[in-house]
């Protein structure tokens, strides 16, 4: 941030822009803070209703023309936007509430996880590992407070970065780790590889950041194989989930504490296992504590009805590959499927495939990726019944008449929840009351 700044654009406003404005409020308090966002009809948050307010067409010149010296860019603004680049022209500083937190930050060492999927669950174990050996931790970032919003850990601050909040990163943690890669945000980041190359940013900004990288993920290996400072996880040595379970150096593992569902969870534990272990947080390499542990809500929640129906909430699930492994969970059961949501142009045809080989899958398809998921499934699974259906009100009214005791009925739509709505907590959220109303939540 610049050391002399007389103005100041919060650019978004949601609880990073408010966070940000909160932050900036006390550490300049000399400085004049404008509010934007590019929707017309915003309202300031309530803690900011002293400020002044430009939406829309305005603010987006007033960005471009350089009014501002700095502009705090909330993760969900694109940097990719042409007002960024008219702004720089004009000598306007574009930064994130990431990189002012880094700035600002203690001494303490800093963990940051990043990952197309798993990185909320690996954040959460690195956090409760650390906790229970008693460290001073703290868990921000992308999945949980802002940053700017909360003190880091005495000891040790576990963030999750999303690849918005990589791509304009100025500062490298102390421990980078990786999950895996897979297509996603392309309309954000423009193409793949530049998809692929925020996320990376954390392994290059920092000469002394250690690397964690999945050995199993084949874009990882290709991009960070001759990285110096590399640690491998679910390869030969080290952590890695083998047939389900945790293992060090081929040696299974005695894990105390709830341990998280599925074999893809088993490899985002040896991710945290092999940090915390770096980080001297493990004494027994063969013996992890989890302490209280508890997995995340709307990642493969298990919703217990009445009707002995297995309701399963992973509204998370924005990727086929997250589906295919929600499905792995109960090969043996039929499965009532709610597939669909915001169209980023992903690729549906191994899902489809993998649906056609286990059969006794239900499709209910939703808006916007319902109709491709839909032809994918017509072309590798032909078997397949499928349902498109409006919305999720009426594919779990559809669902209540046909499934029946033993059954599943599995949230795991391999889309985003923009289409319909605000963000994957309240389409989860709604599939738990519908769950309620048809089946009877216990």
């Amino acid at each position: 941030m610049p050391a002399k700044v007389e103005r100041i654009g919060i650019w978004g406003l949601g609880r990073d822009g408010e966070a940000a404005t909160l932050y900036l409020r006390k550490a300049r308090p000399d400085a004049a803070i404008t509010l934007l966002s590019d929707n017309p009809d915003e309202q300031r948050p309530a803690s900011c209703r002293d400020l002044p307010l430009v939406t829309g067409e305005a603010a987006r010149e007033a960005i471009a023309g350089g009014q501002f010296g700095l502009v705090v860019k909330s993760p969900g603004v694109p940097i990719i936007r042409p007002e960024i680049a008219a702004g720089k022209a004009n000598e306007t500083v574009f930064t994130s509430g990431t990189n002012l937190w880094f700035e600002a930050r203690s001494p303490a060492r800093t963990v940051a996880v990043t990952g197309t999927k798993g990185k909320s669950t690996t954040s959460l174990l690195i956090h409760h590992i650390a906790l229970a050996a008693g460290a001073d931790t703290q868990l921000l970032g992308n999945g949980g407070v802002p940053a700017l919003a909360q003190e880091p850990g005495g000891d040790l601050t576990v963030l999750e970065l999303s690849s918005y909040q990589c791509a304009d990163l100025s500062h490298g943690p102390d421990f980078a780790v990786f999950t895996n890669l897979f297509p996603e945000h392309v309309p954000w980041h423009g193409t793949v590889e530049d998809y692929y190359a925020a996320k990376l940013r954390l392994a290059s900004l920092d000469e002394k950041t250690r690397v964690f990288a999945n050995a199993r993920d084949p874009r990882l290996r290709d991009r960070l194989g001759d990285h110096p400072r590399t640690c491998w996880f679910n390869g030969d040595d080290g952590y890695a989930e083998i047939d389900g379970q945790l293992h060090h150096a081929g040696r299974p593992v005695a894990v105390t504490g709830s341990l998280p569902r599925g074999s893809h969870n088993i490899g985002n534990l040896a991710a945290a296992a092999s940090v915390a272990g770096a980080m001297g947080l493990i004494d027994d390499p063969l013996a992890i504590d989890l302490g209280d542990y508890g997995d995340l809500p709307h990642r493969l929640e298990v919703i217990a009805c009445a009707r002995g129906i297995t309701a399963i909430d992973d509204s998370i699930s924005t990727i086929p590959e997250a589906t295919l492994a929600a499905l792995a969970l109960y090969p043996d059961r039929r499965v009532h499927a709610i597939l669909g949501g915001s169209d980023r142009g992903q690729d549906y045809s191994a899902l489809a495939k993998a649906i056609g080989d286990r059969g006794e899958v239900f499709a209910f398809l939703l808006p916007d990726t319902g109709a491709r998921i839909g032809e994918a499934l017509s072309q590798f699974a032909p078997e397949t019944p499928a349902c498109p259906c409006s919305d999720l009100a009426e594919a779990m009214e559809r669902i209540a008449g046909e499934a029946r005791d033993g059954d599943v009925v599995l949230l795991s739509p391999a889309a985003p929840s923009h289409s319909q709505f605000a963000n994957f907590e309240e389409r989860g959220r709604l599939f738990q009351a519908l769950c309620d109303r048809h089946f009877g939540c216990k």
